[in-house]
């Protein structure tokens, strides 16, 4: 069986807007002097223990774990405003239609697995995943390759006869990708503008290439 394993932020859409935003009211709610934009956005796709800890540092000592407060005020506030202003990059839609007609979809992403299911059926493509894989559904989240063979085991994939191509526009997507020993597609049109220090294996340009590119990887 293979599997088709596919990022979330910054491969399917860009929900920097929604972060940053979420990030404003939960300081607001914490009594926080608000901070630029900017100064914020770099932050929103690092990871959420990331996120939490530079965003909210006023309200973390510097050791230890973030404080619970923080992770469910910030999670409930971003819950209930997902997708605001987050949309699909164009092309994306019809490219996941035709990318399930080839494999099995998995989504394995850091953002949380009940927010990014919320997400995901806020942009009208849940029903195209088999398996969501979160930064909070196993005890690893990427670059680990924990997540990606939690969700290839969920979509039935077996070493011996199949293939795991992992779609993404991180380097820890690549790194995650190569640690499994998937075959790597790295996406240009997302939030960085090189795939990091490992070499993926294929890079799209745009949503468009995806299923082209995957339906050639499959066939060899």
């Amino acid at each position: 069986m293979n599997v088709i394993a596919l990022d979330l932020d910054g491969t399917l859409e860009d929900s920097r807007t929604d972060m940053v935003a979420a990030v404003h009211r939960v300081r607001e709610h914490f009594a926080l002097d608000q901070r630029a934009a900017d100064a914020i956005r770099p932050y929103v796709n690092k990871g959420m223990p990331t996120l939490y800890k530079v965003c909210f540092s006023e309200l973390w000592d510097g050791e230890g774990d973030i404080p619970a407060k923080v992770k469910d005020a910030y999670e409930s506030d971003y819950l209930n405003n997902v997708a605001v202003d987050t949309e699909l990059y164009a092309g994306i839609a019809p490219a996941l239609q035709q990318l399930q007609s080839l494999a099995p979809l998995a989504l394995v992403t850091n953002k949380p697995e009940h927010i990014s299911r919320r997400l995901l059926e806020a942009l009208g493509v849940a029903d195209h995943f088999s398996a969501v894989v979160g930064g909070d559904t196993c005890s690893e989240s990427k670059p680990s390759i924990i997540p990606l063979q939690a969700a290839a085991e969920q979509c039935g994939y077996q070493p011996e006869n199949g293939t795991v191509v992992m779609i993404g526009d991180s380097a820890g997507d690549i790194r995650m990708g190569r640690a499994f020993g998937a075959t790597t597609l790295w996406c240009a049109w997302g939030y960085a503008t090189e795939p990091g220090e490992l070499q993926p294996d294929y890079q799209a340009s745009n949503p468009e290439d995806l299923p082209g590119l995957v339906a050639s990887i499959l066939s060899r």
